[in-house]
């Protein structure tokens, strides 16, 4: 059964346990490693043991900036023990990965997530799809639990918070405040946000320029909400840096004619990972609930903002996510 909690009660969990395994989701995000690294920092402050790891454990150079993201160790490395397991911004059990010897030998498992797709696992579970990020939660359960959050703590979940809310455009008078607190507790913001949202290498533009050549728009689709669509194939992932492909869906929600953008990225030959992004195009043309694809195809996330994994040719898989977006 897993127990519902609130940061008090997450804070509780922590408490108990003096070795404790921190986990995100595989192909992290900012918000993943940076809440994650946020939370491994806290509790090793605190005197705790932390074995800080996703799936496979390779921190992607985009996010190298964060600060923690140095302690990361292989999965593979990581001891199974009785403690504490933590799974931070993941959706289902299966976004943590090849996680099963951990959470077969962990006494607790908490898991910390804002997906409303999130089905629950663990024994304890914080769960609030209306925070901004993950990262949000973390800071939450760690003042909860009087822990301290110092200047790298707080930089490492101000990454996850200004990159899960697009630079503060959604998120609410929630994320304002988050980071409110965060810049009061010493979050540094001006070198993070240019690694994380800005910097790219000049070989990139070249092959930028040739993938959004290759674009294609569907305005009729989904009631003439329209769908914008690019495909990213292996051999082109294989030549580039991931943050550099993951960072291609923010230049496809800027088509004013689509209200939904999907980018499939074939990450191993036939194996596409596809990240839906839907936006309110006003009277008519409100938000479709990309989350319900991506959560039939065995995914998930967000009204407006969503992933899976999909196995096939590009036209099988093109064709399969776009019966699924109504």
């Amino acid at each position: 059964m897993t127990i519902p909690v609130d940061s008090g009660g997450a804070a509780d969990v922590l408490a108990r346990h003096d070795v404790v395994t921190v986990l995100c989701h595989v192909r992290p995000d900012a918000d993943a490693l940076g809440s994650s690294a946020g939370l491994a920092r806290a509790l090793r402050g605190s005197g705790a043991t932390v074995h800080h790891s996703f799936d496979p454990g390779v921190v992607p150079d985009a996010l190298r900036v964060i600060p923690g993201a140095g302690q990361v160790v292989p999965l593979s490395e990581v001891p199974a023990h009785d403690g504490l397991v933590v799974t931070l911004d993941c959706a289902s059990p299966d976004r943590v990965g090849d996680w099963g010897r951990l959470a077969a030998a962990a006494s607790e498992i908490l898991v910390v997530d804002h997906h409303g797709s999130n089905p629950g696992f663990g024994s304890h579970i914080l769960l609030d799809p209306q925070a901004a990020s993950t990262s949000s939660l973390v800071l939450d359960v760690l003042q909860a639990g009087g822990y301290d959050v110092d200047p790298d703590v707080a930089t490492s979940l101000y990454a996850g918070l200004v990159t899960d809310t697009g630079s503060f455009r959604w998120g609410g008078a929630g994320a304002h405040d988050t980071a409110s607190r965060l810049l009061a507790s010493g979050a540094e913001t001006a070198r993070l946000g240019y690694a994380l949202l800005d910097a790219h290498p000049f070989s990139w533009l070249s092959v930028l320029g040739s993938l959004l050549g290759s674009a294609r728009l569907e305005e009729d689709a989904v009631g003439g909400r329209g769908i914008v669509w690019l495909a990213v194939p292996h051999h082109v992932i294989a030549t580039v840096a991931e943050g550099e492909v993951e960072s291609l869906v923010s230049h496809l929600r800027g088509v004013r004619e689509a209200c939904v953008a999907v980018l499939l990225k074939e990450y191993r030959p036939q194996e596409w990972s596809v990240s839906l992004r839907s936006r309110d195009g006003g009277p008519g043309r409100g938000v479709v609930d990309v989350s319900a694809a991506a959560t039939a195809l065995g995914g998930g996330g967000h009204p407006a903002a969503a992933g899976c994994t999909v196995h096939g040719d590009l036209d099988s898989v093109t064709a399969r996510v776009r019966d699924l977006l109504v």
